[in-house]
């Protein structure tokens, strides 16, 4: 993203967070939440596949990050919602 916009990695977050402020990793982690309590919600995706698809590096990083964002692991998420 930052050689597209002819910008140094930390320039570019710097900028990011300054403007909307949050951080560029922390944005981008909002949006994969949002892509996978969607997913959570409306397909019948395991974990594990949605964990990948979303680009996590295991399943137990991004339930422990989905946890830490949104206060419950997604399997809870997909049976309370």
């Amino acid at each position: 993203m930052a050689t597209h916009l002819y910008m140094s990695r930390s320039s570019l977050s710097s900028k990011f967070k300054k403007e909307s402020g949050v951080s560029l990793n922390t944005y981008i982690t909002l949006l994969k939440l949002e892509e996978a309590k969607h997913l959570l919600l409306y397909t019948d995706k395991s974990l594990s596949l949605i964990s990948s698809y979303l680009g996590y590096s295991s399943q137990s990083f991004y339930s422990n990050t989905f946890n830490k964002y949104v206060g419950q692991t997604p399997k809870e998420y997909r049976e309370r919602t």
